[in-house]
């Protein structure tokens, strides 16, 4: 699977997210993407999907996390799990899990911390559900995902 086709994959599913939650929920869910790297075409095209564009600059987009966000940060080189421990406690975060070490056995910019220990002690994981027979999801490493759902936390748009 190419990058190009990774990319599509990870905003279907948060498309696909948004839209479960939608169905249940009595609040506007709001989707919001942040990517230093989006092309005015990326941004245009996902704004027709529904997704707001947030925080172009920086970090600025971590300002809209708060108790009732899901976070889906897959396969990123900023520290999202890092930042998370310091200004909120999402009800969700779907990551890469804690495997974060490159060939070198070198960590990357989501290597845990103290911090994010802690915080991760707050949450329940699971793999990400991908069958086995589906040979270009698993090429695409999104088998390698895990949802942390925050424990005795009741997400009620989707609940």
């Amino acid at each position: 699977m190419s990058e190009q086709d990774l990319i599509i994959v990870q905003h279907s599913i948060a498309m696909t997210s948004a839209d479960v939650c939608r169905k249940s929920a009595k609040n506007r869910i709001r989707l919001l993407a942040q990517d230093p790297d989006y092309t005015m075409q990326s941004q245009k095209i996902l704004e027709e999907y529904g997704f707001e564009i947030v925080g172009k600059f920086g970090a600025g987009g971590f300002s809209e996390i708060n108790e009732e966000s899901i976070v889906f940060s897959p396969f990123v080189s900023a520290p999202v799990k890092q930042i998370l421990a310091d200004i909120a406690r999402p009800a969700l975060v779907i990551s890469d899990g804690f495997g974060a070490f490159n060939d070198s056995e070198k960590p990357w910019a989501e290597a845990d911390s103290p911090r994010t220990q802690q915080m991760w002690q707050e949450y329940q994981s699971y793999d990400f559900p991908v069958s086995p027979d589906d040979a270009q999801l698993n090429d695409s490493n999104l088998h390698k995902l895990i949802l942390q759902f925050r424990i005795a936390t009741e997400v009620a748009s989707c609940q």
